[in-house]
């Protein structure tokens, strides 16, 4: 499955909520709180996924658990990214692909990081 069959699956869901907020609203110029509430609603979810590897680190349970916790944490990150860009127009993969494609050129070999 690449990221745009994931982007229509996440719209399809968000169509089928029925709640006072329309989940599936586009980002524009004139109607920026969707892109509000995803953004907070990200920085939200990094923090769970933070959280979780700051209990491991500190002990609080093993190896296994944070690799059997990890995966549904990362998929709510990935989930409001895809949201973000659906909603904003944005081509995920191709935003992607170009940014790794910058990276290849900032970062290519002799060249100093930072």
């Amino acid at each position: 499955m690449e990221l745009r069959d994931l982007a229509i699956l996440q719209k399809q869901f968000d169509e089928r909520r029925s709640t006072n907020f329309d989940w599936s609203d586009a980002i524009t110029a004139t109607n920026t709180q969707p892109l509000i509430h995803n953004v907070l609603s990200l920085a939200g979810e990094s923090g769970e996924v933070a959280n979780l590897v700051k209990k491991f680190d500190r002990g609080d349970f093993d190896f296994e658990r944070l690799m059997n916790e990890l995966p549904g944490e990362l998929a709510d990150v990935a989930i409001y990214l895809i949201k973000i860009a659906y909603q904003s127009g944005i081509d995920l993969e191709r935003a992607v692909v170009d940014k790794i494609s910058q990276n290849e050129r900032r970062f290519a070999e002799g060249r100093q990081r930072g």
